[in-house]
């Protein structure tokens, strides 16, 4: 099995470790061996050739995001890049480790931890400099389920949303994001037929589905790295305004702040993106059904500036 990567994520004259495969039809050719350095040469053949995309083995995923990752701030930095490319970079990348933790068991999330934070503080970086993010998101992708690409989506629109509504400190931003970006987490725990059902869910599906912020909370928390923050939001980002909501039916004053924001990024992110059983809202439709059929869901001051921050 082979997992697609940027051309723009290869720094030239470097070495990846990872054997780079092109895609012809249906087969992949060796373009690079793990032993040899990308040069500036490949780069410019590829792209001479219209070729933005080459792939690594499965097996090979966790050694190549590494390498991404430890020069993140080369690539971000990168001014002969297109801002829109670096921003697919960073985001892909984070698709990436989200799709590598979530598929290893919760001491894996342990021992990556600081990967996590470096990670978060160049989204931190992106979304307080950068123009806008929608457009990044819209180009991530994910060969296997929607869950990776989701938890990316939600991490950057709550950060984006708490800088807005609020002055908070750097540290505070950091721990949004991570507890965003692992709201989600309980979901390993959860079937995968369940999960990718192309129909609706049965009362007892439902029953079983509605387990996962809890099951997510308590994985993480005894982990004993993830703030409280970060586990509030994982434990929290189902409950609603009207009390009509889970694990707990929390009301709107007993919701922290940050479990309101993440509960509007996930059901925005949720139906914005391609599903096994539907296509993709706009960001228009998405909003009409937050204000109108989910009244009572969310809070209505934050929903308006979220609206305003992705107009």
């Amino acid at each position: 099995m082979y997992r697609m990567i940027h051309l723009e994520s290869l720094i030239p004259e470097t070495l990846p470790g990872v054997s780079l495969y092109v895609r012809h039809g249906e087969k992949y050719v060796m373009y690079k061996g793990s032993s040899h350095s990308f040069t500036c040469s490949d780069k410019k053949r590829l792209l001479d050739s219209n070729v933005k995309t080459l792939y690594v083995k499965s097996h090979q995923i966790s050694k190549y995001n590494q390498y991404v990752e430890s020069n993140l701030s080369i690539l971000m930095n990168d001014e002969e890049m297109e801002p829109l490319e670096r921003q697919h970079v960073l985001y892909q990348t984070s698709v990436n480790y989200v799709h590598e933790i979530f598929d290893r068991p919760a001491v894996a999330v342990k021992e990556s931890f600081d990967r996590c934070r470096h990670l978060m503080q160049h989204i931190l970086n992106d979304v307080l400099n950068a123009d806008g993010v929608m457009t990044a998101l819209c180009g991530l992708v994910d060969h296997n389920t929607y869950t990776y690409v989701h938890s990316v989506h939600v991490a950057t629109y709550s950060i984006s949303l708490h800088t807005r509504l609020f002055e908070l400190e750097r540290d505070e931003l950091l721990d949004v994001g991570i507890g965003s970006l692992f709201h989600d987490y309980g979901k390993v725990y959860t079937p995968k037929q369940l999960l990718e059902k192309p129909g609706k869910l049965t009362a007892s599906e439902f029953l079983e589905l509605k387990q996962h912020p809890s099951d997510g909370y308590q994985a993480l928390k005894d982990l004993e790295i993830f703030s409280p923050v970060s586990l509030g939001i994982v434990k929290h980002h189902h409950e609603k305004e009207n009390g009509c909501g889970y694990p707990d039916g929390l009301t709107s004053f007993e919701i922290a702040r940050s479990s309101k924001i993440t509960a509007i990024a996930d059901v925005f992110s949720a139906l914005t993106t391609n599903r096994s059983y539907r296509a993709a809202m706009t960001k228009e439709e998405a909003l009409e059904i937050m204000f109108g059929e989910m009244a009572g869901s969310f809070d209505l001051e934050y929903l308006e500036v979220f609206k305003k921050t992705i107009s």
